[in-house]
């Protein structure tokens, strides 16, 4: 059984905030646990690999019915890497997609058409908004971008160093990511007031904790993250 981490490298924001799957696979190769990070700018090379793997984490931009290679804001130039029309690369696969909305048709479509024996997507944007809809300040998306790649990171490697149900990762996935934001929010409210109000911390909560409570599972919830 093998695990492959894809990550995105044509999107220099995705890169960037993809970085923590690279770290994910040398902590796991530094306590025995053997991993492959895919990280190629060739989407056929990276979907040959893909196929090499029992489980597969994506970290990449998503959409309702597609995952990209490359994401084109334009919408006229997208790389696609998953969709309706090659699903069969997610066929006895068991996937965990670390990218936006990919839960609202892409992976029910894939456990039910697409031989996909179990995947763990989100419903909603892995999103930053914060509830006033004001664009938030570089402190803010720095700060919940670290909750984000740090509880996914350290969740991840729990679940995989340990053999971990998907449903098991799911609910985990849930509650660190809640607990993550709301204890370092806490902090710097605590130590930090005026930083902490004059940057709005507190939206970082509203918009961590709908991301967990929209994270779906299909297929088998009882299949194994190996």
């Amino acid at each position: 059984m093998t695990v492959g981490i894809y990550r995105n490298t044509l999107n220099q924001e995705m890169k960037r905030f993809g970085k923590f799957g690279k770290r994910l696979v040398e902590n796991l190769s530094e306590k025995g646990v053997t991993t492959e990070l895919i990280f190629n700018p060739l989407v056929n090379k990276c979907l040959v690999e893909l196929k090499k793997h029992d489980t597969i984490v994506i970290i990449s931009h998503g959409s309702a019915d597609s995952i990209y290679h490359k994401f084109d804001r334009d919408k006229l130039n997208h790389q696609v890497l998953i969709s309706e029309d090659n699903l069969e690369i997610l066929n006895e696969k068991k996937v965990i997609a670390i990218s936006c909305g990919t839960a609202r048709e892409l992976g029910e479509l894939a456990c039910n058409s697409g031989g996909c024996k179990t995947y763990l997507g989100f419903y909603n944007k892995i999103h930053f908004n914060k509830k006033n809809g004001n664009d938030p300040s570089i402190k803010y998306h720095m700060f919940i971008s670290e909750c984000y790649k740090d509880s996914f990171k350290e969740v991840l490697q729990m679940a995989i160093e340990n053999n971990w149900t998907f449903n098991k990762l799911k609910l985990v996935m849930e509650r660190e990511l809640k607990k993550t934001v709301v204890e370092r929010a806490s902090n710097v409210r605590e130590n930090y007031p005026r930083y902490y109000f004059a940057h709005e911390f507190e939206q970082s909560i509203i918009a961590v904790s709908d991301v967990a409570n929209n994270i779906h599972l299909f297929g088998d919830k009882n299949e194994k993250v190996s």
